[in-house]
């Protein structure tokens, strides 16, 4: 490696050291190299253009590493159509402020800017529509048993597999831009699981054979494309029924912790035409545009 590269022994030696520090599971073999532990599929610009077989709708770039995708495509203000996938995020970003942990390899993570020429108002439920384009193109690629939570999750068995985070800008009443992030577990490592504060999987773990990350993003676009189309058109009401087909807590009593730190417990029984969570508690049918749902700690 070390000849083939024209550096020496010692840097070989200190970049395996620094890809150890990534998660990265290196072999080590005295007087003969490295190697991975695990090989991945890099992501691959070519290869993602030719599965989509909507090529010419995108623009795709795949970069080594990025701070945050959502975070560069909101610098750049788009344009419309640009697909931004990153090896690495360096400051990874999830909803409620928290942070998205992924190693090299071992997830997908990409960004989609969409201008609608409706205002961000308009957008309510987008995040659910975003889900269901995620849960068909796993189906497509063989991952079956992908449920979805409210509002931005794909679960497992109740354990993560993906999440979205959506950001918008633009004026009230139109156009408006907005940065779709989608991140996916590919597989975890124990140390990565241990800086995780909730149950979480890899598509790794799901039985079946797992398809690579080329084909899953083009499988996912290819599902957006008809999607946002869909949703610029008629909104959320025209997923509803498929959303809450797919929802894992549907008809199940939950705990929904409010943004003001308040909570509402009673039984979920679907979602509004607007996105909205609706839960059937001792206050009658009641509808909530944000919050967090947990089925863990019901009385």
């Amino acid at each position: 490696m070390a000849q083939a590269l024209g550096v020496s022994r010692a840097s070989i030696c200190n970049a395996a050291k620094s890809m150890a520090a990534s998660h990265l599971s290196i072999d080590r073999v005295r007087g003969r190299g490295y190697r991975l532990n695990r090989p991945f599929e890099w992501l691959d610009r070519d290869a993602v253009m030719a599965l989509t077989g909507k090529a010419g709708r995108f623009d795709i770039e795949i970069r080594d590493s990025v701070d945050s995708t959502n975070s560069a495509l909101l610098r750049e203000n788009g344009p419309h159509g640009k697909v931004l996938a990153a090896e690495m995020q360096t400051m990874g970003r999830g909803r409620m402020g928290r942070s998205w942990l992924s190693e090299p390899g071992g997830s997908l993570t990409f960004s989609l800017a969409w201008k609608f020429d409706r205002g961000a108002g308009f957008l309510s439920g987008l995040s659910l529509a975003v889900g269901i384009a995620l849960a068909r193109a796993m189906a497509s690629c063989g991952i079956a048993g992908i449920r979805l939570k409210w509002p931005n999750d794909a679960l497992y068995q109740f354990q993560k597999v993906a999440g979205i985070l959506i950001e918008v800008k633009g004026d009230m009443l139109g156009p408006t831009l907005a940065v779709i992030g989608i991140g996916i577990n590919f597989r975890l490592s124990g140390a990565l699981r241990e800086n995780i504060d909730q149950a979480v999987t890899g598509i790794d773990a799901i039985p079946g054979e797992s398809p690579g990350r080329n084909r899953l993003l083009a499988a996912i676009l290819a599902e957006l494309s008809g999607i946002l189309e869909t949703f610029e058109e008629k909104g959320f009401d025209a997923f509803r029924n498929e959303w809450n087909d797919l929802h894992a807590c549907h008809m199940k009593q939950a705990k929904l912790k409010l943004p003001s730190g308040k909570t509402e417990e009673g039984r979920v029984v679907g979602v509004s035409e607007k996105g909205e969570i609706l839960i059937e508690s001792s206050r009658g049918r009641l509808a909530f545009a944000s919050g967090e749902v947990s089925l863990r700690g019901i009385s």
